[in-house]
């Protein structure tokens, strides 16, 4: 079983976000599981039986004074169960660290919500990238009660670009944060791929075994894309 999150980040206005989302109640997603993560605004639009419910992020925050957030208490009363933490976007443009990231991840577990925590390095940092992961992971994690918990390892290089790691690249990493969590954490999780993944690279991807499922961006905005995706990974390899 594969997962296939789709991202829908800051995208359509709410005549749009209906119209995906009628399409997206046409998809059969029966070996995998489907889970979508729309902005804040559409959340409740988005109600399938096929599929699962994310948030993009979550106040660090579980209830209270902290103007154009949006806490974890107001989004599980909206369905959620699963949110992403700790997005490139979200480390680049509104300066998470990943103390805060931290705090995040805690709210998560406490709260019995699947953290989806994304990690992976730039261009700049390529050549030290074992030591950029294992200080995200260990900043993040040390001394935090793990629960449940969904590793997405997204090389922020790769990210709307349409370059992707060689496949012996991609299976050392993931292979290297299966085995760290393991021995360091003594959790197995699921780690998933993120970066530029679309309908044409999906087939060669899935032959990568040690990817758990795939974080999807741009390519899952375009719902006949979504579904050509979700198909190839219906198939069996």
């Amino acid at each position: 079983m594969k997962l296939i999150i789709s991202n829908l980040k800051m995208n359509f206005t709410l005549e749009e976000a209906k119209s995906y989302k009628e399409a997206l109640d046409t998809l059969e997603c029966k070996k995998n599981t489907l889970i979508i993560c729309p902005s804040y605004p559409y959340l409740s639009y988005f109600n399938g039986k096929n599929y699962y419910l994310g948030s993009q992020n979550i106040a660090s925050r579980k209830m209270g004074s902290l103007t154009g957030e949006v806490s974890i208490e107001q989004l599980i009363s909206l369905g959620i169960q699963y949110a992403i933490i700790g997005h490139s976007e979200r480390r680049i443009y509104s300066n998470e660290d990943d103390h805060l990231i931290r705090k995040k991840m805690a709210l998560c577990f406490d709260y019995h919500v699947v953290p989806i925590l994304c990690i992976g390095e730039s261009l700049e940092e390529k050549e030290k990238k074992l030591e950029v992961l294992k200080k995200q992971l260990d900043t993040v994690l040390y001394d935090l009660e793990l629960k449940e918990i969904i590793i997405a390892y997204e090389p922020v290089w790769s990210i709307g670009t349409g370059n992707t790691p060689a496949h012996d690249e991609i299976k050392s990493t993931l292979q290297w944060i299966k085995e760290y969590m393991k021995n360091n954490y003594s959790i197995e999780c699921k780690v998933i791929y993120g970066g530029s993944v679309n309908q044409r690279n999906i087939e060669s991807l899935n032959r990568i075994e040690e990817i758990d499922g795939y974080l999807i961006g741009g390519a899952s905005l375009k719902i006949e894309e979504l579904r050509k995706i979700i198909e190839i990974l219906e198939v069996k390899k």
